[in-house]
Parts: C-alpha cells; structure tokens; sequence
C-alpha cells in the first residue's frame, strides 16, 4: 500500500509538472501569434504609408510621361508629313 501511495503520488507530481509545462508552451504560443501579427501589421503598414506618401509623386511623373508620350506622338506625325510637303514643293518648282 506504501508503494502504491508512492507511486501515485510520483504520478501527481509529474502530472502537475506536465501542466505546468503544457500551460507555459501556450503562453509562449500566445506570445509568439501576438508578435506575428504585429510583425506583419507593421510590415503592411509601412507599405501602404509608403505609397500613401509616395502617391503624389508617383502620379505627378505618370501624367509628366503621358504628356511627353503625346507630344512626341504629334512631333512624329509633324516629322512624317515633311518628306510629302517637301515632294509638294519640289513639284511645284520643278513646274
């Protein structure tokens, strides 16, 4: 009977120690999903202020590139029309 007393009581103090154990692994479970979020949250965050900041500009040098793609497309098409108007002048020359 003592050693059964014994053993149960080995078996309580390991259970407990199980329990203490187990309940310190969640915590730092807990601690560990609650730093990942503000990992993540502060990694997002400074993406979206980045371009929040960044926006302006960004669109400034788009409307900037649009408008020199549109004045090169119109000096193109001036450049394209000369050879025909020299050909026009030549004609009416050489009459």
């Amino acid at each position: 009977m003592d050693q059964d007393s014994r053993k149960i009581d080995e078996l309580l103090e390991l259970t407990r120690d199980n329990n203490k154990i187990l309940h310190g692994m969640r915590r730092v479970q807990r601690w560990n999903s609650f730093f990942t979020f503000v990992y993540w949250a502060v990694i997002l965050g400074s993406i979206f202020g980045t371009y929040y900041y960044l926006q302006p500009r960004i669109e400034k040098y788009i409307n900037l590139f649009q408008t020199s793609a549109g004045t090169l497309q119109k000096l193109q098409k001036g450049v394209s029309s000369i050879p025909t108007d020299a050909q026009a002048i030549k004609n009416l020359i050489g009459k």
